[in-house]
């Protein structure tokens, strides 16, 4: 339950260890994906991974991070739907910067998750609370091919 473990001097130790047991391993506390280098994703491959779970909270990371998204899907033989992206809304980024860190993450092969900050102050119907149930709710995310396409819908 340690978000970071692959920024400890001890990570390959520890990702051995993992190897070794043979069980199945959920990386649940948001990996720091900027501490996932081409070594550590090809160890982790040899995970039993139930899932791993990234976080993209910060917009203003973009440019640094999406190559290192691409970097680890390329390398990366867990599924998409095993490979969580939190994805923090509502704090300090607009709809549309929320809306495309989630279809870019669809695209690249990550399933985003969206954490909504300051969730109880949203008043109902807002659009971060509709992008919120779009994404979460997987059976509807995987069916309606985009946000605009759900929004018709459920209007």
């Amino acid at each position: 339950m340690d978000p970071n473990t692959y920024a400890c001097k001890d990570w390959e130790n520890i990702t051995q260890q993992l190897i070794d047991s043979k069980s199945y391993v959920n990386f649940n506390q948001g990996v720091d994906i900027r501490m996932i280098t081409k070594e550590k994703a090809y160890m982790i491959n040899s995970v039993k991974t139930k899932s791993i779970h990234f976080a993209w909270d910060r917009w203003e990371d973009s440019d640094k991070i999406k190559p290192l998204f691409q970097q680890f899907r390329n390398i990366s033989t867990i599924s998409q739907r095993q490979l969580r992206v939190y994805v923090l809304t509502n704090f300090n980024t607009t709809h549309e910067q929320d809306l495309y860190r989630v279809e870019w993450l669809k695209a690249n092969g990550y399933d985003p998750y969206v954490m909504i900050y300051d969730k109880q102050n949203l008043p109902r119907g807002h659009i971060t609370r509709q992008l919120q149930r779009y994404v979460n709710m997987k059976a509807i995310f995987y069916k309606i091919d985009n946000f605009s396409q759900y929004k018709k819908e459920t209007i």
